[in-house]
């Protein structure tokens, strides 16, 4: 189930929506837009990821929910760790866009 949900994301994120996935964990997925219309990206973005998720069920046969959280603002990025390294993005603007999904109801 949770392979099939994050392979629609990816698949939602492909559609050229001018988003970047920076990393995806537990059931997270982070990305990012450096293009000026940043704002409408993660909107339409957003709508194409519940759309994707649209219809699929849990295994307790309940329905999938997404949570989502939006900023825009100024971040760091950069690769860090040296043993496994990714790279990240940090920052307020992505803290408050983890704080606005995490108060937000289920889709």
């Amino acid at each position: 189930w949770i392979n099939d949900v994050f392979a629609r994301l990816d698949n939602a994120l492909a559609q050229g929506r001018g988003m970047t996935k920076v990393e995806t964990f537990n059931n997270f997925v982070l990305v990012y837009s450096s293009a000026p219309q940043h704002a409408q990206d993660a909107l339409a973005c957003a709508l194409a990821l519940l759309d994707a998720t649209k219809g699929v069920m849990r295994p307790d046969a309940l329905r999938t929910s997404l949570r989502l959280g939006a900023s825009s603002g100024e971040v760091t990025a950069g690769v860090i760790g040296s043993r496994t390294p990714r790279y990240s993005i940090f920052g307020d603007t992505v803290n408050t866009a983890s704080r606005m999904a995490a108060a937000s109801s289920p889709s």
